[in-house]
């Protein structure tokens, strides 16, 4: 993921819950917080997902997970099941069924496999999905979450594909004459979809170890088994088919201190409505499916490359530019004449020297400059609007004199 942000932080509560914790929880707010370009998307409906195609469910077992997932309601602790039989498992047992579990569920899913996923509490709501083909090296996730909302395809030895909502972005593209644009095209010959997608507690390979903690398993007249795992304050249940594949996780946990802060810092960002730092619970629900996926890309009408974007944001912000640097070489050529009489030439040899270092910074050579009487004349000229910002400084005395023309 790009950035780092959120998704580099790592958070530790206390405590034998760790593993549940980390793998049912964390990493998936951690997930979707990870930005993606700054891009928003809004989903209408957990239903709306036009990109994909689900056509074949591995075994028919499967239809439950299928079902749930399609409605994104999940099979929870309280899900009500017929002449069902309890039993109590050792760590080492739990462990010993679980890692089973998570090596059946990894093996179905190498044809393909997709995630629904919820987080609720009283402060704020997420939702997404993810999907991914192996098969032919594309995925897809999107996730809002309580209003900031993430987008990104991504292809094996090609790149990725993000979606471009925010403001910034809009404008740039509108500027540049593109308003169809949806999605930035970022190459990379090196992508792997196990780097991206490499989402631990999303994955359906999820159990393959440090769950070994004592529980209780509840095997359904249908031939589905429930586990259950609490310690602390976080509970996970876990619903498997009659096939021994993962279909849907729920676990439970309470706020911690590392949860606040991140909740607080989001809200100050202006990434969460609510703050949501006086406690409470968290639930977060997963929902499973197996088979081929079909992913389609966006279109090339939809989509821009990510260097040409880089140049239309360097021109949207073109006056600001123009004036910063105008401003920067103003001051250090004063600091550079240390005082004394300013010459033209050091007036000339400073702004030019400012002037490449932001277009270096910007990259893009936008800023120009020319010489003028006295002094020298910084500008820029939008190839899309062809409008003009232009700065002229001359020398004076021991200042530097700026005006806009």
């Amino acid at each position: 993921m790009e950035d780092g942000g959120v998704a580099e932080r790592s958070f530790a509560p206390t405590g034998r819950a760790t593993a549940i914790r980390i793998r049912l929880f964390w990493q998936t707010v951690q997930m979707m917080f990870c930005p993606i370009y700054d891009g928003m998307f809004l989903l209408d409906s957990e239903l709306a997902i036009p990109e994909v195609n689900m056509p074949v469910v591995s075994r028919g077992a499967l239809l439950v997970a299928t079902a749930s997932m399609a409605a994104c309601v999940l099979a929870g602790p309280g899900a009500a099941y017929a002449a069902s039989t309890s039993t109590s498992l050792t760590a080492a047992e739990m462990s010993a069924e679980l890692t089973a579990v998570g090596k059946a569920s990894a093996k179905a899913a190498e044809g393909g496999w997709k995630t629904s996923i919820q987080v609720t509490t009283d402060g704020f709501q997420a939702s997404g999905y993810l999907v991914v083909d192996p098969v032919h090296g594309v995925a897809l996730d999107r996730f809002n979450f309580d209003g900031f909302v993430r987008a990104r395809y991504t292809v094996a030895g090609k790149g990725t594909y993000d979606l471009i909502a925010d403001r910034e972005t809009r404008a740039a593209v509108k500027m540049m004459h593109r308003p169809s644009v949806q999605y930035v095209f970022s190459p990379d010959n090196s992508v792997e979809l196990n780097d991206t997608y490499d989402f631990g507690s999303a994955a359906p390979g999820l159990l393959d170890d440090d769950l070994d903690y004592p529980g209780t398993k509840t095997v359904h007249d249908d031939g589905s088994i429930d586990y259950q795992l609490s310690e602390d304050d976080a509970t996970v249940t876990l619903h498997v088919t009659v096939d021994g594949l993962l279909a849907s996780a729920d676990a439970v946990t309470q706020t911690s201190t590392d949860a606040k802060e991140l909740l607080a810092s989001a809200h100050d960002e202006g990434l969460l409505a609510s703050a949501g730092t006086d406690g409470g619970t968290y639930r977060v629900r997963f929902g499973y499916g197996y088979g081929p996926q079909r992913v389609t890309l966006p279109s090339a009408s939809a989509t821009i490359g990510a260097d040409t974007l880089r140049v239309g944001l360097a021109y949207l912000d073109m006056a600001n530019a123009v004036k910063r640097v105008a401003g920067d070489a103003a001051t250090d050529t004063l600091q550079a004449a240390h005082g004394k009489r300013v010459t033209v030439s050091l007036l000339r040899k400073v702004t030019r020297a400012d002037v490449t270092e932001d277009n270096a910074d910007l990259g893009v050579k936008m800023i120009k400059t020319k010489s003028v009487s006295r002094g020298i004349r910084v500008y820029a000229t939008n190839p899309w609007t062809h409008r003009t910002a232009a700065y002229t400084l001359k020398a004076s005395g021991k200042k530097v004199t700026i005006a806009q023309k």
